[in-house]
């Protein structure tokens, strides 16, 4: 039964291991379309390559389809619909504003908007966050074993 069961694991693996992904499927493993996918469906002119105004459609359709991260829709979202009004997106660039806007000019230049991208990518991964962070509580490898034993000898 063991070697049934191994032999049957093998051919399994072996058929796995050296499968192909199907051709004509939807893009990559990110579930983004491939660019002969967006140029199918964008290319107006039909000359096979993506001009200005087509960019321009691309873009305005992934920005409409594009959702915030969860932390940003827990803070921001006040009617609770899962998307962001143009009131809470307001109330997004002037938290921006107020927390990277260094030298009070209204914008972000190049030096502030690395900042503001940094910290987002910190807190989108839960790293930076207080209280959070690698061996949170505890001390130097094997402390917790020492002091449990100075404990038992008194």
């Amino acid at each position: 039964m063991k070697l049934l069961l191994t032999i049957l694991t093998a051919i399994t693996l072996t058929i796995g291991l050296t499968a192909k992904p199907e051709k004509g499927g939807k893009g990559d493993k990110s579930g983004r379309p491939s660019r002969e996918e967006m140029i199918k469906k964008f290319d107006k002119d039909g000359d096979g390559k993506l001009n200005d105004e087509e960019k321009a459609a691309i873009r305005k359709e992934m920005m409409a389809n594009r959702t915030p991260p969860p932390h940003i829709l827990e803070k921001f979202d006040k009617d609770g619909d899962g998307k962001l009004c143009d009131d809470e997106k307001a109330a997004i660039r002037k938290e921006m504003m107020a927390k990277f806007d260094k030298d009070g000019d209204g914008k972000l230049g190049p030096d502030e908007r690395k900042a503001a991208m940094t910290a987002r990518g910190k807190e989108s991964s839960g790293k930076g966050k207080k209280g959070e962070g690698k061996g949170k509580g505890k001390g130097k490898k094997g402390e917790g074993k020492k002091k449990e034993g100075k404990k038992k000898e008194s």
